[in-house]
């Protein structure tokens, strides 16, 4: 008898949790307060200044411009300037991050020291062209490097060739289908550097139809490039992303308040995927370029 009490009971304890359960209310789905949220201490901004690489002589991008605009020029001089100016005005950083290797960071520190001191820029790239001078305005102690250059994967490194890789997959028309697209497109970033001056190139650039477009160089063409046993166009496109995400912790360990004012400058490829991660982060909130250079 004993037994059989207690085993109704329990029977009878799980059908109230079930039917206490089953009355609940319906969770509104379309409420974004549905999903349990991360709530970070971190306020952070971040803002992604894209820019072609100043000084030719030292680019080092797949793709080098035939045109260039000489950014010694006085009327480019004062557009750089007027640059600087919006920036510290409207978004005052705190901290500055550019295309350099780490490792030369003691350089960087010793060159802009002799900066603040003389006010004479050491040389025509952008870290010092705009980084320099921000950081002086704002009487910041440096700029960072925080660069990265991982090794290729080895699915790219022990292909000889692509095209005839392509081919024996069967897979050439695939991989070469945007190839006209892509090429009028970088037709067109190289031609706006002889058709507009430094500010209208600063601004397109960094505008989010420019963001998108850049973005689907990646996943045209030779992305698609192996299946099922190599995947040679995605692990070069997953090697993309992981430059860029070791660039993205180099710059959150750049961090050191609760609430920091970010500028990345940084060549204009890197614009998107560096959005991109700082968007999947609840410690950031990415401030749109567009706005603060209209």
């Amino acid at each position: 008898m004993y037994k059989f009490m207690k085993k109704s009971i329990f029977i009878l304890g799980s059908w109230l949790v079930f039917t206490a359960c089953s009355h609940q209310p319906p969770v509104n789905f379309s409420e974004s307060s549905a999903f349990p949220a991360i709530k970070s201490s971190y306020q952070h901004q971040v803002m992604i200044l894209g820019t072609f690489h100043f000084d030719r002589g030292l680019d080092g991008s797949d793709v080098i411009a035939k045109n260039h605009l000489n950014i010694s020029d006085a009327e480019n001089q004062r557009q750089i300037l007027a640059l600087v100016d919006t920036i510290v005005a409207r978004y005052k950083p705190t901290v500055i991050a550019v295309e350099w290797m780490p490792g030369k960071q003691v350089r960087i520190d010793s060159l802009f020291q002799v900066y603040a001191r003389t006010k004479e820029l050491p040389g025509k790239n952008e870290a010092f062209q705009i980084g320099f001078r921000i950081a002086e305005k704002l009487n910041l102690p440096t700029i960072y490097a925080v660069d990265n250059r991982p090794p290729q994967p080895e699915t790219v490194t022990e292909l000889d060739n692509f095209e005839g890789y392509a081919q024996s997959r069967n897979q050439l028309d695939m991989m070469t289908e945007y190839d006209q697209e892509n090429l009028i497109y970088n037709t067109f970033l190289d031609s706006l550097l002889r058709a507009t001056d430094f500010s209208t190139y600063m601004r397109i650039v960094n505008s989010d139809a420019n963001l998108k477009r850049s973005k689907q160089l990646w996943f045209t063409g030779l992305v698609n490039l192996g299946y099922a046993d190599t995947y040679v166009g995605a692990d070069l496109t997953g090697h993309w992303y992981r430059r860029n995400t070791r660039i993205f912790v180099n710059i959150r360990n750049l961090s050191k308040q609760k609430q920091e004012r970010i500028l990345v400058i940084y060549g204009m490829a890197h614009k998107w995927i560096l959005e991109e991660l700082f968007q999947g982060s609840p410690e950031f909130e990415v401030v749109s370029t567009s706005k603060i250079l209209k």
